[in-house]
């Protein structure tokens, strides 16, 4: 028996009454064996995401694991003010490009936000923007 991935992606957009909800669920077969579930730190240099022993991605996921504003106390707040200070801070910039930067990042994730991408490419590149980012690392062999 192959090994099942499982994958479920919703979009949902609600506005006076009405709304949109996108929804996909799948499932294929795993030919390869290699997965990993990691959390690197994101520093100030243009880094390389690393993906362990998967080569040929299928799927990856991308998380900035950065506590949301709501979570912080006062006193976590008091030097950045207001939360688009903080979001700006502490924003982590991902990217197929090396040297990575914030200017040319196809995907940059405010604190607590996440990104699914099927059939990535297999080198990804991250740099924070202000601060060390934990950066959840998800991937999985085809």
């Amino acid at each position: 028996m192959a090994n099942e991935i499982g994958i479920t992606t919703q979009l949902n957009w609600a506005r006076g009454g009405a709304s949109i909800v996108a929804k996909v669920i799948g499932k294929e077969d795993q030919i390869g064996t290699t997965a990993i579930e990691n959390v690197q730190v994101i520093g100030a240099a243009s880094e390389i995401i690393s993906l362990g022993d998967v080569t040929d991605p299928s799927h990856l996921f991308f998380k900035n694991e950065t506590k949301p504003w709501s979570l912080l106390t006062n006193a976590e707040k008091l030097p950045f003010v207001t939360q688009a200070n903080y979001d700006a801070a502490n924003t982590v910039n991902l990217g197929t490009t090396s040297p990575v930067t914030a200017g040319n990042a196809t995907i940059r994730l405010k604190p607590q936000q996440g990104q699914p991408l099927i059939n990535p490419l297999a080198a990804w590149y991250g740099i924070n923007s202000g601060t060390d980012i934990d950066l959840l690392v998800v991937a999985i062999q085809r």
